[in-house]
């Protein structure tokens, strides 16, 4: 194989790699331009959060005794 022939093969066995990353990218930049330009959560295709959860989502421990909680 001379090197031309070599170097066509690299190319035409990562080209459709290289294709399929940069639909990936466009995809992700549709996304990220879509919720900065959506007016309301909907708009964004994000969903709110319903209910509210008791618990803290962080607690803080020194020793034994956690910060912040009421017994």
């Amino acid at each position: 194989m001379t090197r031309y022939q070599t170097i066509l093969l690299i190319v035409l066995s990562i080209w459709p790699f290289a294709i399929l990353g940069l639909l990936f990218l466009m995809s992700r930049l549709e996304t990220y331009v879509q919720r900065i330009d959506a007016q309301t959560p909907q708009e964004a295709g994000l969903e709110p959060v319903t209910g509210t959860s008791g618990d803290r989502e962080v607690r803080i421990v020194l020793g034994d005794q956690v910060v912040g909680e009421s017994k």
